[in-house]
């Protein structure tokens, strides 16, 4: 996510609220994003929240989904790309994944709040980014002759793995400095894409069979 996927506030009460959602879970978390905070950070009363979106969950919803949104209309921006730039765009999308993840981490997490906590994988995120996921597959098959679908989808799931795993569990990499500055990242993303991109292994040879022996035959019995 980036400064882009902020709704930009309007005069609606409606749209107020779904952006002071968003801020509030990047600042507190959400499970700590009250409906008192919302509505005093959009700057109506907490009976608006009721008015517009009936319960506090249905608000959160909103503002996730949203969220989300906007963020796959850039990614679908930079994946148009990978055909005639498949390097450059795929180290772009990779990049854009994880600054934003490193950016906006409580937001992040929340899109994967239900996945983390009780295996449900059936919010907006996970539903939306699916067929990215599998776009991303076939714009890499693609983009490396010889390479086949499952093969795609192995470079495609290690790619997206080395991206948001570090960018949700930053805190575990700290020590190495791998990824403290933005010209570290940019490193890593590349790199990231270069083993995506790169042309299939040759078949191994097979190996060579000895031929068998031949039957022995039956030793004559002695009288």
């Amino acid at each position: 996510m980036n400064d882009r996927d902020r709704p930009t506030p309007a005069d609606d009460p409606r749209q107020r609220l779904v952006v002071a959602a968003i801020e509030q879970i990047e600042q507190h978390g959400i499970g700590q994003a009250t409906v008192r905070k919302i509505a005093a950070a959009a700057g109506v009363n907490i009976a608006a929240v009721n008015y517009y979106f009936r319960s506090k969950e249905a608000l959160l919803a909103a503002a996730l989904e949203g969220s989300i949104r906007n963020m796959l209309e850039d990614g679908e921006e930079i994946l148009a790309r990978i055909p005639g730039e498949p390097m450059d765009a795929l180290s772009g999308l990779l990049g854009y994944y994880l600054e934003g993840c490193l950016r906006f981490p409580n937001l992040s997490r929340a899109h994967l709040n239900d996945a983390f906590h009780v295996d449900d994988y059936s919010g907006p995120f996970p539903v939306l980014f699916a067929p990215v996921i599998a776009r991303l597959r076939d714009l890499v098959q693609a983009a490396v002759p010889g390479l086949d679908q499952r093969a795609a989808a192995h470079r495609v799931v290690a790619a997206l793995s080395a991206v948001f795993f570090p960018a949700f569990f930053a805190g575990l990499y700290q020590g190495l400095g791998a990824l403290g500055s933005p010209a570290d990242r940019l490193a890593y993303v590349r790199e990231l894409a270069r083993q995506t991109l790169a042309p299939p292994p040759p078949p191994a040879p097979s190996p060579d069979i000895a031929p068998s022996p031949a039957p022995r035959g039956r030793r004559p019995k002695r009288g």
